[in-house]
């Protein structure tokens, strides 16, 4: 049986630079304002020589990486079929923290079993589709650095995606955290769609009071949104049961709620209607998985967040999911948050990703299906930490 025999932890610098400032005027000059960000990897190689890979996107942190230090002795000379085993006893060990950590550990393990097999994750997982109806999830106005920062700005650029017949179209809007601003740029981006394609909108908890969160709602409604995401301050139970009775839209939560329980936990309480998961952020491919079916038991869908070839697998082999999220993009710099760390240029978390058919496809290969350009990844300020088994 092959064993785990080494693991990389591999920290890196991940430059953005940004082309257009929030009023939506063009940066001129060669020198545009830049935003860096320490991104990781980890790296597993087995007995047999197979080799399992992850580099996380933009959803994990960089203080998970002591996490991943601390995980990797779970793994280490251990059979790599155990995958249940581990996610168990991480998940046990790291109760009292996040357990954000684990979640790149795990897709790798899933990436080492797909290059032991041949076959793609979304095959061992139990493929019930090839093909993800895709959305796009803008960037933020906030952040001054991006071309989105007007309604007129959202309602373009809902326009120009609509045309290019994608089905869905997500904001993360002004982030001002006062809703008049949210509820402008949600009417407009409705009607840039003008019904050509589903709406939604994700204030990311910026809303300060359950007033504004109530009227974002009545907004939703009145669009006809096809969800809303988080809309104010922390995951209370009953502030969002309240928000489920007043409001129709179907309420989306648990991006921030970390732990399997206490996700579906708060759709038991009636504080939410759709779950979330991220196999960065809540232990991986397996963590994901597990919440889908937990809310496949109790009748609600569940939405996979954020993108990359790990999000695609598991949206593969869900069936009680709707949309796959294709962001976070830019209408000027197309997605400048996702790291270039692919070999090749067949992958690709833009509009130029998304078919005919509105869709995004599932990579065929072995594994995660993708292949890393190690080289650039360490040329940008890596630091590497080699553990090794001592069997």
């Amino acid at each position: 049986m092959s064993t785990i025999t080494e693991v990389d932890v591999i920290s890196f610098d991940h430059t953005v630079a940004y082309r257009y400032a929030a009023s939506g005027e063009q940066l001129g000059g060669s020198h545009h304002p830049t935003r860096t960000t320490r991104r990781f990897g980890v790296r597993i190689r087995t007995s047999d020589g197979v080799e399992g890979s992850y580099v996380t996107l933009w959803s994990a942190p960089p203080m998970a990486v002591g996490q991943v230090d601390a995980c990797v002795k779970t793994i280490l000379g251990r059979p790599l079929a155990h995958r249940e085993r581990f996610w168990d006893q991480v998940n046990r060990n790291l109760a009292k923290t996040d357990r954000i950590g684990y979640g790149a550990i795990d897709i790798a393990l899933w990436d080492a079993m797909g290059h032991c097999s041949g076959q793609p994750i979304a095959a061992l997982l139990g493929q019930f589709r090839e093909r993800l109806p895709a959305y796009v999830s803008t960037v933020g106005g906030g952040h001054g650095l991006g071309a989105l920062g007007t309604p007129e700005s959202y309602r373009d650029y809902a326009d120009a995606c609509a045309s290019a017949g994608i089905p869905g179209y997500k904001i993360h809007g002004p982030g001002t955290g006062k809703v008049k601003d949210e509820i402008a740029a949600l009417q407009a981006a409705a009607e840039g769609s003008a019904g050509r394609s589903d709406v939604m909108t994700d204030p990311g908890k910026g809303l300060p009071t359950l007033a504004d969160a109530l009227k974002l709602g009545a907004a939703c409604d009145e669009v006809g949104a096809f969800w809303w995401e988080d809309p104010m301050r922390d995951d209370a139970r009953l502030g969002h049961q309240i928000l489920r009775q007043r409001v129709r839209t179907p309420l989306l939560l648990t991006e921030f709620v970390r732990g399997l329980e206490q996700r579906v936990e708060l759709a038991i309480q009636g504080a939410t209607d759709f779950l979330r998961a991220d196999p960065e952020l809540d232990m991986g491919i397996t963590g994901v998985m597990k919440t889908a079916h937990a809310a496949e038991a109790i009748g609600i869908d569940m939405e996979v967040h954020a993108s990359g070839p790990a999000q695609r697998h598991c949206m593969a082999a869900i069936r009680n999911t709707n949309y796959y999220e294709l962001g976070l993009l830019d209408p000027a710099s197309g997605n400048p948050l996702h790291p270039h760390v692919y070999a090749g240029d067949d992958y690709a978390e833009d509009l130029s990703a998304v078919g005919e058919d509105g869709c995004v496809a599932v990579p065929t290969g072995p594994g995660l299906g993708v292949t890393y350009d190690w080289d650039r990844i360490l040329a940008s300020n890596a630091e590497v930490r080699t553990y090794k088994s001592d069997g």
